[in-house]
């Protein structure tokens, strides 16, 4: 009984060694798990929240590794491809930056030339009304409105001339910003020679040019490259034409005889002049200190009244550009 039992576990033995030795090879024969390799790239991100308008800094980015599977249309790989460049749109901070959101320049997007209290407005003008179409990007111009006469209740208003906007900026020409590439008006390409120009406009003034564009006509009047004033006029009537500083007809036809208005003799006959110089009204101005500014004595003020046309020597508006007759005995009234 007991040679038996030896038997039988010897028996078990072997085969549970032959069974083990089966599952060994067996788990030789199988392979491993392939482990997927995870692949990654740089990409420049905004370490910051940036600004729209906002010229980039590299301080603004960062470059960091994400999974190839992580990354969104083709961002940027490295930083100065982007440094010195504008935020088209803003960018919150770790989002990755793509060209689409990025500009070279101010000067590609309108948006970025418009001062934030101005609007951009466009006027068609012709080569008549616009310079001659030699008004670029980047220029200043001044705006002159004619408003042709109307009637209303017995009233009369006569064709009037008036610089109704001045020292505002130009921004484009047609669709063109970029002031190297401007064309003139009376190009190939214009059969009309008519042209559209935008303006940056202030905004309290945006709806009275609208309104001048719709009842009257516009001019453009290019400024000089030097700052220059702001003047206040009151605007141009055609009888003005006619007369001269001393209020009186011009001899259109000197063979005829001229009837004039009535003006003081001693003021037409006493000073001989042909030229002027202008002058800004400052504050704390009068006809007398600006007579004695200019001539070295406050009586030739009744010259200034009846060249600049005004009625009370006491009122005149601070801004106002008046004319300075230069008198041609020695000179006076240059300034000198």
């Amino acid at each position: 009984m007991k040679k038996s039992n030896k038997g039988i576990f010897l028996v078990a033995f072997l085969l549970a060694l032959l069974g083990a030795g089966a599952l060994y090879v067996y788990l030789r024969s199988i392979e491993p798990p392939a482990v997927a390799e995870i692949r990654t790239t740089g990409i420049v991100v905004a370490s910051t929240e940036i600004q729209a308008r906002t010229q980039i800094s590299l301080e603004m980015l960062k470059v960091i590794e994400v999974p190839e599977q992580g990354v969104v249309g083709t961002p940027y790989k490295t930083p100065n491809d982007i440094v010195g460049k504008y935020a088209k749109e803003s960018i919150y901070e770790g989002q990755q930056i793509h060209p689409n959101a990025i500009i070279d320049n101010v000067s590609d997007e309108l948006t970025l030339n418009i001062n934030g209290s101005n609007r951009a407005v466009t006027i068609n003008v012709s080569e008549l009304t616009g310079v001659n179409g030699l008004i670029k990007p980047g220029d200043f111009v001044d705006i002159i409105l004619f408003l042709p006469q109307t009637s209303e209740n017995n009233r009369i208003r006569p064709d009037i001339a008036k610089l109704f906007l001045q020292n505002v900026e130009v921004l484009a020409i047609n669709k063109n910003t970029i002031r190297e590439n401007a064309k003139l008006a009376n190009s190939e390409n214009s059969d009309v020679g008519s042209y559209y120009v935008t303006l940056s406009v202030p905004v309290m003034d945006v709806e009275m040019l609208v309104l001048a564009k719709d009842i009257g006509t516009v001019e453009l009047a290019l400024r000089p490259l030097e700052g220059d004033y702001i003047y206040v006029t009151e605007g141009a009537i055609w009888q003005e034409l006619l007369l001269n500083d001393m209020n009186q007809m011009k001899d259109m036809a000197p063979e005829y005889g001229i009837i004039g208005t009535d003006t003081d003799p001693n003021i037409a006959s006493e000073y001989e002049y042909d030229k002027y110089i202008y002058y800004v009204v400052q504050f704390g101005d009068t006809l007398k200190s600006i007579s004695t500014k200019f001539y070295g004595e406050e009586s030739y003020y009744s010259l200034l009244q009846q060249v600049n046309r005004i009625d009370d020597v006491d009122m005149i508006l601070t801004g106002t550009g008046i004319k300075i007759p230069v008198l041609k005995k020695e000179g006076v009234g240059d300034g000198n």
